[in-house]
């Protein structure tokens, strides 16, 4: 069985009122990358932030930032989003007045970070369909958001051509049994190449719940050979991660997703969440991959050279 890769999602959409230990500047996600680095991640995801306000805000240079400092303290590997375009259920769109926020301006991004060596990412998350995400508040008892993010199949192609002219693997991010073949249908017709790396994300409300007869259905519809991860909501993360690690997948935590170490008990960094996966991948007897292991695993080319 191969090494385990370890992707730490260290700040995602999550709102920072709700989470006072969310890295929201660059020089915070800087730190907590090294400390998830430093507990075992290989792959950090990254969703760009206003320094200013701590609020989410696709920006290259915000990316920027936060990518040379990384990589001038370690060697993980670079991960960054282009997914989050989204429209509400009712047709209004969601930043409609905020170019950047479409399908085209959330790509854009990753051809002005190849533009210099030093912050080409190696990955960027690739959405293979339009899921629909509830998010729903217990304590409230109502929805605070509800949206589609609408990922047509020009949409993807047109993401998927851009992210092969820069040289940047696509994480496939399935949210659904059907975004698996829509992503083999992109990689046989050449618009991905192969072999195809997938996220599976399990949990969100109005997708495929976590559970285990869910994740062994996704596995076994995704092309041989094909590495994948698989990332869920809440404290499902550890359930299906540990599911993930027996069957010889990958995982993903961070507070992108989670935001509790076990029940009622909050995580106070994103290295936490990192921890307890190696205490149960080594307890599996399942070794933790290290930067150049993932590299070779999911098929990038070596480290740059400083």
């Amino acid at each position: 069985m191969e090494k385990l890769i370890i992707t730490a999602a260290i700040t995602g959409g999550a709102s920072p009122e709700d989470n006072p230990f969310l890295p929201k500047t660059p020089k915070e996600q800087i730190e907590a990358t090294l400390e998830a680095y430093e507990a075992g991640a290989s792959v950090v995801h990254l969703h760009a932030r206003n320094p200013k306000t701590g609020k989410g805000e696709h920006k290259a240079k915000w990316f920027e930032e936060a990518i040379i400092g990384i990589r001038e303290k370690c060697d993980i590997i670079i991960n960054v989003s282009t997914g989050g375009s989204g429209r509400r259920v009712d047709g209004e769109w969601l930043y409609k007045e905020i170019p950047e926020e479409s399908v085209k301006g959330r790509i854009s991004v990753i051809p002005e970070l190849c533009k210099n060596p030093l912050t080409k990412p190696d990955l960027a998350s690739f959405n293979a369909g339009s899921p629909v995400i509830d998010i729903y508040s217990h304590k409230k008892k109502e929805f605070l958001l509800k949206f589609v993010m609408v990922h047509s199949f020009p949409d993807m192609v047109y993401v998927a051509e851009t992210m092969k002219s820069c040289g940047v693997k696509p994480e496939i991010e399935c949210y659904d049994i059907g975004m698996i073949n829509n992503a083999k249908v992109l990689g046989e017709m050449g618009h991905i190449e192969k072999p195809l790396y997938f996220q599976f994300v399990l949990g969100v409300l109005g997708c495929i719940p976590a559970t285990i007869d869910n994740l062994v259905h996704m596995v076994r519809n995704i092309p041989q050979e094909s590495p994948w991860s698989v990332c869920a909501i809440g404290l499902d993360e550890f359930k299906m991660a540990t599911i993930a690690i027996l069957m010889g997948g990958h995982v993903r935590v961070g507070f992108e997703d989670n935001i509790y170490l076990s029940k009622g008990i909050r995580a106070k960094s994103n290295a936490e969440l990192v921890n307890k996966i190696v205490r149960i991948a080594r307890e599996l007897d399942r070794e933790v991959a290290n930067p150049e292991e993932a590299r070779r695993i999911l098929n990038l080319p070596p480290k740059l050279k400083n």
